[in-house]
């Protein structure tokens, strides 16, 4: 097991028992003390989790909340935000769907839609399309990350390489002025990073409440994205400091 993967591990971890030890972490993961310290750096360094006498516990300030309590926040913020993105997809199109319950709501808009091709790896959105005559659904597969229901990792990257999309939308877990786009899962993020490079256009679908936060991983720079398409509720402010990093920014209307 690399570094990733413990950092991984050690994070799956804490999400289900809120706090680790170093010595237990030492004995399952089969290294050193010091390696389980030197990855704790590291994560409470990446701003994920903090160290404690003898182990550590998350962020709390950084935590990824559970996607069935996602999906009911902002519920009309997303629908509106849905409502925009499919506008953008024509007949004929091949489109990315990534992780995230504002592209589930995405999938849920253009169920009925025609002569296109979906690619993604979101298990609730492959339920939502998987009996709509008009949409090809292709799977790339990959590991189960079973709180998400989300397929990720080394098989799904393979299946990716030679994959080319006309538009990929991309959900985040925050949206920062001077980092850019940022996740929360490592292996979620290494694909979505990768369709962000496959794809002719890269759309980011995010709510007002992700911009000003960081997530764990950086999925993408305001330079390798083309729109945001967000709520009404974004500040002015911020729509100008993102605006000037020249990236396309749609506010919906919710009402």
């Amino acid at each position: 097991m690399n570094a990733q993967e413990r950092k991984e591990y050690i994070l799956d971890i804490l999400k289900k028992n809120h706090s680790v030890k170093i010595l237990k972490l030492s004995k399952e993961l089969r290294v050193t003390r010091e390696t389980i310290r030197k990855d704790l750096y590291e994560l409470e360094k990446e701003g994920v989790i903090k160290k404690i006498h003898g182990g550590a516990v998350l962020d709390s300030s950084n935590q990824e909340t559970d996607y069935e309590r996602r999906k009911g926040e902002y519920l009309e913020e997303k629908q509106a935000i849905a409502k925009e993105a499919a506008k953008h997809i024509e007949e004929g199109d091949t489109i990315y769907l990534d992780y995230g319950t504002t592209t589930l709501a995405l999938a849920k808009e253009i169920m009925n839609f025609e002569n296109i091709t979906v690619i993604t790896n979101t298990i609730p959105i492959i339920n939502v399309l998987l009996h709509s005559e008009g949409i090809n659904l292709l799977i790339p597969g990959g590991m189960l990350r079973k709180n998400e229901d989300s397929l990720y990792g080394p098989f799904a990257s393979n299946n990716l390489q030679n994959i080319f999309v006309d538009i990929g939308f991309f959900g985040c877990g925050g949206i920062d002025d001077n980092i850019g786009i940022t996740n929360h899962h490592m292996g979620e993020t290494i694909i979505s990073r990768e369709m962000i490079h496959h794809s002719q256009t890269s759309i980011i679908l995010a709510d007002h409440s992700k911009f000003g936060s960081i997530a764990f991983n950086r999925t993408a720079t305001f330079d390798e994205i083309d729109i945001i398409i967000t709520d009404e509720d974004l500040s002015s402010e911020t729509y100008e400091k993102i605006s000037q990093k020249g990236v396309e920014i749609y506010c919906t209307d919710n009402k």
